[in-house]
C-alpha cells in the first residue's frame, strides 16, 4: 500500500468512534496480519539451488550427510534456529 492511501486508511480510522477496547481488537488483530506476513516472507526468502534427478553425491558428501543424529539434538530447535540465522 503506498503512503497516500495508509494516510487516507489511518484518517478513516481515526474519524471512527472506537472504544478503547474496540482499538485494542484492532490493534490485535492488525499484529497478527502483520506477523503472518512476516513469517512468510522469511521462509520464502530461503531458496535453494534446482539438484538434477540423475544427481550423485560423492562418498565424501555421503558420509558428511546420512547417518544418525548426536545424542540431545533437538532437530526441530535445530531448524528454527537455522531459519532465524538465515533470513536475517
Amino acid at each position: 500500500m503506498n503512503a497516500i492511501s495508509l494516510n487516507n486508511l489511518w484518517s478513516y480510522l481515526q474519524g471512527l468512534s472506537l472504544t478503547a477496547s474496540n482499538q485494542r481488537w484492532l490493534a490485535s488483530h492488525l499484529m497478527e496480519a502483520a506477523e503472518s506476513v512476516e513469517k512468510k516472507q522469511h521462509k520464502a526468502e530461503l531458496v535453494f539451488p534446482k539438484i538434477p534427478k540423475d544427481y550423485k553425491p560423492s562418498a565424501k558428501v555421503m558420509a558428511m550427510t546420512l547417518g544418525k543424529l548426536p545424542e540431545g539434538v533437538e532437530l526441530e530447535k535445530e531448524l528454527e534456529e537455522r531459519w532465524q540465522e538465515w533470513t536475517r
